[in-house]
């Protein structure tokens, strides 16, 4: 059960309604009024699903003279409909509100949804030596996206049983009193149709299926640059297109018609969400990439990397199982933006350092020093990357708009960040947006904001004893942010939640930077120290 801030939000004078915030979530709770939730209910124990994929490659590769070399390939790749262990998946009927089983009676066992049998992804690369320390590499490839329709279509109705709470923008569906209902189990007919109730949830397929497709591309200038050192530089860009996703068909589509906009409401009484799996929209990503290496000479090997990116898209959708912030279709524009991943600036720098003591090293002493100090080695990995996108919000109460993500409006043209870190301490300049009380799309994009820079630096120092030519021990001392360096999440970001003191002044609720952000390291991204001893035989 959800508890949202909807119902108890005040409704203006001139029809408008007030912006909301966690205190009318709050009373909402209070008042015992369930806005948002559900259950599910899986039928059977087990459910089984079958899929194949099949792929073959081939390629070539041709030395065309001296100076250039060219390599070309393609995969061609077969991605049928996934079935269940005795009949086909499902399908919606949207002009019946039937779930078709797919396979059972009359309806074929794909339900009528097409898929191509047979897709072609071609690669070319080509090397051209410009002369002995300059070589020019660029290569296009064109890669299937092989996302299993098995994950969206696995727990639909009527194996898994979804029911969900839809009431209007600033309604109630149920109190805490009455509860949920008891979920009655479906049967399947002899002709393969079930009704389903208005108020379970589904994904489905249409008459046809588009496999997304990603195009990378690529132009590489590399020069060896004397006394071991080389370096490149070049442009990689890659272009999703038809990216996959799910897109709730069922969403509002009128702004402020509030149910009565969404397309399935007129015809069935259905609010719910009804996904339709399919190619939404493209993302591209465009970069400046290079790098400067030494190879190991003198004790040292080093590598330094540095991006220079941009990636926009279909937001927020990098796994195929999301769908848009806006499904409203004259308002998709509104979601291509930076992607949630994106990172302008990314520098990496590597080394590998042989300490300069022990035996024939350049700080050699007695046979106890060389023996104690001789054969450490350190390395560093160091990581610099700017940070990933905020999206600013505002409660959709006044939008109406079922389905939607409400945008903040922006009432400052320049965002000033103020850094600040903890609870009562605003990140952002929290009065330069500001709630929507009308039904509108606010000013601000999605993901207009930058959130903390995520800086660290990891440290080991190791050792190799050998004590027969093939037993050793290896003694490794690492230090993982060894610097201490903190990485702060990204501050909240929900507008409408904004406190102010009795004066004017930021009191907290929005713009609080109140987590960390490991960037899938060890928990927290805290320092740590790690002593090992590995035995090699």
């Amino acid at each position: 059960m959800n508890f949202g801030q909807g119902p108890t939000q005040l409704r203006l004078d001139n029809g408008n309604v007030a912006g909301g915030n966690q205190f009318n979530a709050m009373g909402t709770y209070l008042l015992g009024l369930v806005d948002g939730g559900g259950r599910i209910l899986q039928v059977p124990d087990i459910y089984r699903t079958r899929t194949s994929m099949l792929s073959f490659y081939v390629r070539d590769q041709w030395q065309v003279n001296r100076k250039l070399t060219l390599s070309y390939g393609t995969r061609m790749e077969s991605f049928p409909m996934p079935v269940r262990q005795n009949r086909g998946m499902e399908r919606y009927d949207f002009a019946t509100n039937e779930m078709l089983v797919c396979g059972v009676g009359g309806i074929p066992k794909d339900c009528g949804t097409k898929v191509a049998k047979l897709l072609f992804s071609p690669r070319l690369g080509l090397a051209y030596r410009m002369n002995e320390k300059t070589v020019i590499r660029s290569g296009l490839g064109l890669n299937r996206d092989p996302w299993n329709l098995a994950r969206p279509l696995r727990t639909n109705y009527p194996i898994l049983v979804a029911f969900n709470l839809a009431p209007a923008a600033l309604g109630w569906s149920t109190t805490l009193t009455r509860g949920l209902p008891v979920l009655p189990t479906p049967s399947v007919g002899s002709n393969g149709r079930i009704a389903i109730p208005t108020n379970y949830a589904v994904n489905t397929t249409g008459d046809e299926f588009r496999r997304s497709y990603i195009l990378n591309y690529n132009f590489i200038i590399q020069r060896d640059l004397g006394k071991n050192w080389a370096g490149q530089v070049g442009y990689v860009a890659s272009r999703a297109a038809r990216v996959s996703s799910r897109l709730n068909l069922n969403a509002g589509q009128v702004i402020g018609a509030d149910q009565a906009g969404q397309p399935l409401f007129p015809r069935f009484g259905r609010a719910v969400g009804t996904s339709l799996i399919g190619p939404m929209g493209d993302n591209n990503y465009h970069s400046m990439q290079a790098t400067l290496t030494k190879r190991f000479s003198s004790g040292l090997q080093t590598n330094v990397a540095y991006t220079w990116s941009k990636a926009m898209g279909w937001c927020c959708n990098e796994d195929n199982n999301g769908g848009p912030l806006v499904p409203a279709l004259a308002f998709t524009g509104l979601n291509y933006v930076p992607l949630n991943f994106d990172r302008t600036h990314n520098l990496q720098i590597t080394a590998t350092y042989e300490l300069p003591f022990g035996a024939g090293k350049r700080f050699s002493g007695g046979r106890a020093f060389n023996v104690l100090a001789g054969g450490w080695q350190i390395n560093t990995l160091t990581t610099a990357m700017t940070g990933t996108p905020v999206r600013v919000t505002s409660d959709g109460g006044s939008l109406r708009l079922p389905g939607s993500t409400q945008r903040a409006d922006q009432v400052k043209q320049d965002v000033p960040r103020l850094g600040n870190i903890g609870r009562g301490a605003a990140y952002f300049d929290p009065f330069a947006f500001a709630r929507v009380t009308e039904p509108r799309f606010g000013t601000a994009d999605f993901n207009s904001l930058r959130g903390p820079n995520f800086i660290n630096s990891d440290l080991g120092l190791f050792r190799n004893f050998s004590v027969k030519e093939h037993f050793g021990f290896q003694f490794r001392a690492e230090w993982f942010n060894w610097t201490n360096t903190p990485k702060f999440g990204n501050p909240s970001a929900g507008i409408n939640n904004l406190l102010t003191n009795p004066d004017g002044t930021f009191r907290g609720g929005v713009f609080e930077v109140t987590g960390t952000n490991a960037g899938g390291r060890e928990p927290n991204g805290d320092r740590i120290l790690r002593l090992g001893l590995k035995m090699t035989l």
